[in-house]
């Protein structure tokens, strides 16, 4: 009886060690890049064991464990065993910036007075930032008009847009030339608070709107 628990004590230890040794080399496994032109890879950590591959500068590895100077590896191209580990650079990579936004937009909720439209509407202007291109649209239920142009000004809040382009619902969104501005007022560096735009151009006979935000 005695024996039998000596038994069960042993195999349950060698169990632990082995969960211990798995968790180990699972936290240590990190990516490495070869930084030599040819590194050989050998069956046992040394110059002695033989050379079973042969990895190529930038080859990216799995580093598994170490001993010594010497790191098992499983190769991104192929390739499994030991390598001097001094050839492997670890660095991590840096990481990538973020996307720059390229534009500015402003939105604004309240009331649409235009000869086609009169009610409540959402307003938006959008500013592009490597250029002087901009563009304002008024929105109520189906009812949509959209000034396209260059952005004149843009000073403590008040935008003037000089407009060459018109759309709009009541013409099938057709992008037509037009002339004329738009005066908008932004408040909180993200809010439209109100406007006036007037246009003109061939075919458009509802080219004013007022714009009063909530």
């Amino acid at each position: 009886m005695i024996h039998m628990r000596v038994k069960h004590w042993i195999a349950g230890g060698l169990a632990a060690c082995s969960a211990l040794v798995i968790a180990a080399t699972a936290a240590l496994a990190q990516v490495a890049t070869v930084t030599v032109n040819d590194l050989n890879v050998r069956s046992g950590p040394g110059t002695s064991f033989p050379v079973t591959f042969v990895l190529r500068r930038g080859d990216r590895v799995e580093i598994i464990r170490r001993q010594g100077s010497w790191a098992f590896v499983v190769g991104e191209r192929g390739g499994e065993g030991w390598v001097f580990g001094q050839y492997l650079s670890t660095t991590a990579p840096s990481p990538a910036p973020s996307p720059t936004p390229t534009n500015d937009v402003f939105r604004g909720t309240g009331t649409i007075d235009n000869a086609r439209y009169n009610g409540s509407g959402d307003a938006q202007l959008v500013i592009g930032r490597q250029n002087r291109d901009g563009s304002f649209s008024l929105t109520g239920g189906r009812f949509n008009v959209e000034y396209i142009g260059t952005v004149r000004s843009n000073f403590e809040g008040a935008v003037e847009l000089q407009i060459n382009q018109f759309r709009s619902s009541e013409m099938g969104y057709r992008t037509v030339s037009a002339s004329g501005t738009c005066n908008i007022q932004t408040s909180g560096g993200t809010s439209v608070s109100r406007s006036f735009c007037s246009v003109t151009g061939s075919g458009i006979d509802h080219g004013r709107s007022n714009f009063s935000g909530r």
